[in-house]
């Protein structure tokens, strides 16, 4: 189980490298599915693991933001711009 951990962490710090917010809430969304799945089929302990898999997606989405604003500051990486829509 804790290669799944380190797997949600990976995801998740690749999503905040380079994804919004959004989908940030879409990995927690399924991650969430996913624990629920396996406590029900594999019960209470191994489920309290796949919550580490949930705690571990938003802590590595927090490092890949904290990556990509390295990243920016060090002219490796260009900063995230949103085109403007006028109306």
């Amino acid at each position: 189980m804790i290669s799944v951990v380190v797997f949600h962490f990976l995801a998740g710090s690749v999503a905040g490298t380079i994804f919004a917010v959004r989908t940030l809430l879409t990995l927690v969304a399924l991650v969430l599915i996913e624990c629920v799945g396996v406590t029900i089929a594999l019960g209470l302990s191994i489920g309290l693991w796949s919550v580490g898999g949930l705690i571990a997606i938003q802590v590595g989405y927090l490092g890949g933001i904290y990556l990509r604003n390295m990243l920016e500051l060090a002219g490796i990486a260009e900063p995230y711009v949103r085109p403007r829509h006028r109306y």
